[in-house]
């Protein structure tokens, strides 16, 4: 009985859909934006989350304004949603992920970037 449960539960694991794509942090203070892909948007909106909640910058690059401006003054942005495909390799998502990446980039000329 134990052993049918946990083939199920890795069987639904494994069926998961992976949701991946581009997402900002944007600080509210200065209205300075850092852009990145992410191969999975869930576990790189619950780091942030618990960035806020134990005061610890999640990425270097923000450090400085984290410090002077605090976590409250950040907020996650999921810019675009991009689902892997079911046979797609995960080189070949985070490809995708990286021209989105791009045209991300180019999009937001307009804003000021980290």
């Amino acid at each position: 009985m134990e052993t049918i449960q946990k083939k199920e539960i890795k069987k639904a694991y494994q069926q998961k859909k992976t949701i991946g794509g581009i997402y900002a942090i944007q600080n509210t203070k200065t209205d300075k934006w850092f852009i990145k892909e992410s191969y999975n948007l869930i576990a790189s909106k619950n780091l942030f989350e618990f960035s806020i909640r134990i005061n610890d910058c999640p990425e270097q690059i923000l450090k400085q304004d984290w410090l002077q401006y605090g976590s409250n003054s950040f907020c996650f942005i999921v810019l675009e949603e991009l689902e892997k495909g079911e046979n797609q390799t995960r080189k070949a998502f985070g490809e995708d992920l990286k021209e989105l990446l791009q045209l991300w980039l180019t999009k937001s000329k307009d804003k000021t970037l980290y």
